[in-house]
């Protein structure tokens, strides 16, 4: 069955119709009003790969705040394209505003849109179909019926209780989620108090804000976005950490995957995204580990290495060229395949490596953790916050065929500017 970013095939023959249907839309009527103020973005891929209906995001800056009841419209080429618009706040009017919406670039193209926005113009069309948000006592669940659903806890505990895409269900309910690590190696997972950022056919973005204020400490606080872009099946997971006494060492994502139990004719297979792809497969007891280090005149002069063995008892699997003579390393990606013969989750991060200890463990039952420490000593003044950015992409067994985006395409989104 073809499909598409995780989608199957009918939900692309849904997609392929909405915007035939948006290409009809009589062009007459961008002429009706003629109040409308205009922005211009600039819309780049940045990394060489070709996006096709990719989702981008973008908080417009407005030159003045304006009611909440105005109208907005995206443009490419004067022709309508569909787009999400949502106010950046509920009350009152504001300069700030959410805009989503799809893509399509060839590597490195370069695009311009125009958004206008007033009053009196014809508003522009949004997806028909895609994202709903529904609110519970105690969960969140973003919907694309009939595809996928998320179940979110309200509290955070877990990050994601439920991934239910048929036809199977990707995680187990008894996920850590996000957890930190403190100077004394305790863990603590992390909750928050929710808030919805806004919601629509094109993405639904959720907040979760904490704080704790140990004694004799500055307060560390959290804040974690979730991101969960149409038509595709992944969920952008963005962690800031405050932590100004620099008591948190580690930050960490633990996930339990709902895979079969792995045989000698049917083992859990496992993707590492290092300087190429390392592949293997994990039977009984067995682990797997990418390890990578910023290099430093103190830490060995490997900028990587993969460890596999019984849980407990890793050895080299594959190393890295050591860096002599002053080469450039050459860095791990920092993603992960971890696959039975109906579920994959796709799982990127973001700078991995780069000036933390990161470190990806996939397990052959399907637990799936990842780890980032920071230096045990930081300058206070100017510090910058501890950040996690991820991409949880749920698809089908094998990814190179349900995929519409690699874990390359997600480390690297379409970039997007508004210009002056």
């Amino acid at each position: 069955m073809w499909q598409l970013f995780g989608f199957t095939h009918s939900l692309r023959s849904t997609l392929c119709f909405g915007l035939l249907l948006l290409s009809l839309v009589d062009q007459n009527n961008l002429r009706i009003g003629t109040t409308a103020e205009r922005l211009q973005l600039e819309v780049t891929e940045p990394a060489g790969i070709r996006r096709r209906g990719y989702p981008v995001s973008l908080r417009l800056q407005l030159p003045r705040p304006v009611s909440l009841a105005t109208k907005f419209r995206l443009l490419h080429h004067s022709k309508l394209v569909a787009a999400q618009f949502r106010p950046a706040t509920s009350n009152g009017n504001t300069d700030l505003w959410w805009l989503d919406f799809p893509t399509e670039l060839l590597p490195h193209e370069t695009r311009t849109y125009d958004v206008e926005y007033g009053a009196k113009i014809v508003a522009g069309p949004e997806r028909l179909r895609g994202h709903q948000l529904i609110e519970r006592e105690n969960v969140f669940i973003v919907s694309n019926e009939p595809y996928i659903n998320w179940t979110i806890p309200r509290n955070l505990n877990g990050l994601l209780q439920s991934v239910d895409f048929p036809p199977a269900e990707h995680l187990q309910p008894n996920s850590l989620g996000l957890v930190v690590r403190d100077r004394t190696g305790a863990e603590h997972v992390l909750d928050g108090k929710a808030q919805v950022i806004r919601q629509g056919t094109e993405a639904v973005a959720l907040q979760f804000d904490s704080q704790e204020h140990p004694a004799q400490r500055d307060s560390i606080s959290w804040t974690v976005q979730l991101l969960f872009p149409s038509p595709v099946s992944w969920v952008e997971v963005m962690l800031k950490i405050e932590d100004p006494d620099n008591q948190i060492s580690e930050v960490g994502l633990q996930l339990q995957l709902n895979l079969d139990a792995p045989t000698t004719s049917q083992p859990t297979l496992v993707d590492l995204g290092a300087a190429s792809t390392v592949y293997t497969s994990l039977t009984g007891n067995a682990e797997i580990e990418l390890r990578g280090a910023p290099l430093t005149q103190q830490s060995p002069r490997v900028p990587w290495q993969v460890l596999r063995g019984p849980a407990g008892q890793l050895t080299p699997f594959v190393l890295a060229p050591e860096i002599t003579n002053g080469a450039t390393p050459i860095v791990a990606e920092g993603w992960a395949h971890i696959m039975d013969r109906k579920r994959c989750l796709a799982i990127a991060f973001d700078r991995f490596a780069e000036s933390t200890t990161d470190r990806i463990h996939v397990t052959a039952k399907g637990a799936f953790t990842m780890w980032r420490r920071y230096p045990d000593t930081l300058q206070r003044v100017h510090e910058k916050a501890k950040t996690l950015r991820s991409w949880l992409h749920f698809v089908h067994y094998p990814p190179q065929y349900s995929a519409g985006a690699s874990p390359q395409a997600m480390q690297n989104p379409i970039q997007v500017r508004q210009l002056p």
